[in-house]
């Protein structure tokens, strides 16, 4: 039911966060995922593929500080059927982004030349995502443990505390224009503009 692919929404409309019939697999939220994946899933109205761009503005900039070693959890009421639960769309995506601090830098030095990057208001005004950073210090594993639980368990639960799942894709650009080019696909296909 989940290899190798994001979970279909349950009842509830949410992502499960384990397979029920397999409670104890390794194959759990946050589901790795490519971002085509992502965009196959989620990328069904104009909108939703209006925020999945602004998610790829975003991690341009990302890459352009260096920031291209980690991953990135997504969630949110993006990764949820909230037109169909909640009757609304939708209005941004949730990201938290684990990075390896580039080689000669600091997290300090990246900080100070992409000041943007750590303004999570800024970051949802500029390309619609509720975008929060974490360096990945290999010398304070306690710290990653800290942020990772934190995380997870803030995510793993609607607002409502039922349990849900959420998506984790790779901090690499490789697949970034690959993704965009698909949005577009789904556009033209749709009559929808970018």
């Amino acid at each position: 039911m989940y290899a190798g692919r994001i979970p279909d929404w349950d009842g509830e409309g949410v992502i499960p966060p384990m397979d029920p019939r397999d409670p104890t697999s390794f194959d759990r939220s946050p589901y790795k995922a490519t971002l085509i994946d992502v965009a196959a899933k989620f990328g069904g109205s104009e909108g939703r593929r209006r925020l999945l761009s602004g998610l790829l503005d975003f991690r341009a900039v990302l890459h352009a500080a260096g920031l291209v070693r980690g991953f990135q959890w997504v969630n949110g009421s993006f990764v949820e059927n909230v037109e169909s639960s909640q009757g609304r769309a939708p209005g941004d995506i949730d990201v938290v982004t684990f990075f390896y601090v580039p080689e000669g830098h600091t997290e300090e030095s990246v900080a100070r030349g992409f000041p943007e990057l750590f303004e999570p208001s800024a970051l949802k005004r500029i390309f619609g995502v509720d975008a929060y950073p974490v360096a990945i210090d290999l010398n304070n594993v306690k710290m990653i443990v800290d942020h990772a639980t934190y995380w997870y368990s803030l995510w793993g639960h609607t607002r409502e505390g039922l349990w849900k799942g959420f998506v984790e894709v790779d901090l690499d650009p490789g697949e970034d224009e690959s993704a965009r080019a698909a949005l577009v696909d789904m556009n033209d296909e749709d009559g929808g503009l970018m």
